[in-house]
């Protein structure tokens, strides 16, 4: 076929857009840094964007806010306006994309989701017998508004055509942003260890920063956030960097080998083992490509292997290796500080079991239907003045299957796992390894701390690298499957994604 004359290089990424987005990246980060009511001026370009004629710039500005809402408070101090005008821009984005991508051609590769929107619908109705039915209700709201407007903006920018390369190069930004910033803040304390000198300082205790080790959260709030936002940029680098280069790319080779050193450094036992996944199931994805060479494919095998290789005999060889790993896993970078009663076995278990056991027994109170969606037992006790915090926060659930149990009951475990079916049969058959690859991972490490459902906090930034990553398999799916007249077509008149 005349398509293979087709160049994807072309397609990969302009570095002066990065350099380009980078600068309003950091310039949006410093106004906010000025003045907490920056936030709204940023809302008003978000309006802007939406009646400019491509969406991508919208989709970037969603970008933005996701990663804006897990930044380090040190750097971005966040309160009620940022909330505020984030919430507000996610549900103006839902109401003009559903606009914008309902009235046309419908974007079928998005189907499976809506599988989730019926989990959703099925979870506001059975919380009006649950805990707490007011708070259930509005959370749920809330992940359907920003599912709504995600999965809508990716339908219009599918419909209306996109430059791939903006999109590519704004999640570059945002990558960028959080590996490589979060290296520049190691010397720097005050920064990158933000969260255990404010947790001693509430305490009273009073540390020299300019000489203090601790759990490394780098330019993100939190360590355990540093570690899972680093192993699904991995997934999400190293797939599209497999599928989508010919050729070598520096700033994507400095990216994934800065990953491990953040995961090292945040102490995150979670974050490490995705990381480790997330290496493993890309090359198992990725051999299943029919676009790729088969001498690519080797290669990636062959690494994955050499590396597997490398690294058992690094720990064998290397004295003191297997201590310092002990006290990875034991969440502390000190090898004099690990001991005490509990084995290791304990010591990765215990900060989950106590949540799972509750869960549980929470589930076999109300098996059938659940008790409510992301509410507890304990919110039914607590004082009226709370309920800011009631409505805001998270609520840690421990681990995601547990939770759908105790939440959904069997009910909605079923509708829950009628979602996780179709997205796996439909991209398998696709073959959409970026997207297989950043969920899986994603899916994982909601096995060890539930944010599925909190998109205001960790899991945003989470589904948004996600939907990219679809983004990025779906520009592949329609530059092979479109007759070569297509491509050949003005940009005006392109049925999908564009190069320029």
């Amino acid at each position: 076929m005349m398509i293979e004359r087709f160049d994807n290089k072309k397609c990969e990424y302009s570095g002066k857009s990065v350099i380009r987005l980078l600068i309003v990246f950091l310039g949006v980060i410093l106004a906010l840094k000025t003045s907490q009511f920056a936030i709204y001026a940023f809302g008003a370009v978000l309006l802007f964007t939406l009646t400019l004629k491509h969406t991508e710039y919208s989709l970037f500005m969603l970008i933005m806010l996701a990663a804006l809402s897990v930044i380090n408070n040190y750097i971005v101090p966040k309160g009620f306006n940022f909330y505020l005008i984030t919430r507000g821009s996610f549900f103006v984005l839902a109401v003009i994309m559903m606009f914008k991508a309902g009235f046309r051609r419908s974007a079928w590769l998005m189907s499976p989701f809506w599988f989730l929107f019926v989990y959703i619908f099925y979870m506001m109705a059975i919380s009006l017998v649950g805990w707490w039915p007011m708070v259930s209700e509005l959370k749920a709201i809330l992940f359907l508004v920003f599912i709504t407007a995600i999965t809508q903006t990716v339908s219009a920018v599918i419909q209306e055509g996109a430059d791939i390369r903006k999109i590519r190069s704004a999640m570059l930004t945002v990558a960028i942003f959080y590996i490589l910033g979060s290296m520049a803040v190691i010397p720097v304390p005050s920064i990158g260890n933000s969260m255990t000198l404010s947790a001693l300082d509430g305490y009273g205790q009073i540390v020299d920063a300019t000489d203090f080790s601790g759990l490394f959260n780098g330019v993100t709030w939190h360590s355990q956030e540093l570690g899972t936002i680093a192993a699904l940029l991995n997934a999400f680098l190293l797939s599209d960097y497999l599928c989508n280069f010919q050729r070598g790319n520096r700033l994507y080779q400095l990216l994934l080998v800065c990953i491990p050193i953040l995961i090292y450094k945040s102490s995150s036992r979670a974050g490490l083992i995705a990381y480790l996944l997330s290496i493993t199931l890309t090359i198992l994805f990725f051999n299943r490509e029919r676009r790729v060479s088969q001498g690519k494919k080797a290669r990636a095998i062959t690494s994955l292997v050499l590396l597997i290789l490398i690294a058992t005999i690094g720990i064998v060889l290397t004295p003191g290796a297997g201590k310092r790993m002990e006290a990875f896993l034991r969440k502390t970078q000190d090898v004099e500080l690990m001991g005490g009663d509990r084995s290791l076995a304990e010591d990765l278990t215990h900060s989950r079991m106590g949540l799972v056991e509750k869960g549980m027994a929470n589930f076999r109170k109300k098996p059938l239907i659940g008790n409510g969606f992301q509410v507890s037992e304990e919110m039914q006790f607590w004082d009226k003045d709370k309920m800011g915090l009631i409505l805001s926060a998270p609520i840690e659930k421990g681990v995601l299957p547990v939770m759908i149990l105790e939440e959904g009951g069997v009910i909605g475990a079923i509708f829950f796992l009628a979602f996780l079916f179709a997205v796996y049969v439909k991209y398998l058959r696709l073959r959409f390894t970026c997207f297989l690859s950043t969920f899986s991972v994603f899916l994982f490490l909601n096995s060890a701390e539930a944010t599925y459902f909190s998109t205001a906090g960790g899991g945003g930034i989470l589904w948004t690298i996600c939907i990219v990553a679809l983004l990025m398999d779906m520009e592949r799916y329609r530059l092979f499957k479109a007759p070569v007249a297509v491509v050949q077509k003005p940009p005006s008149q392109h049925d999908g994604f564009r190069c320029r």
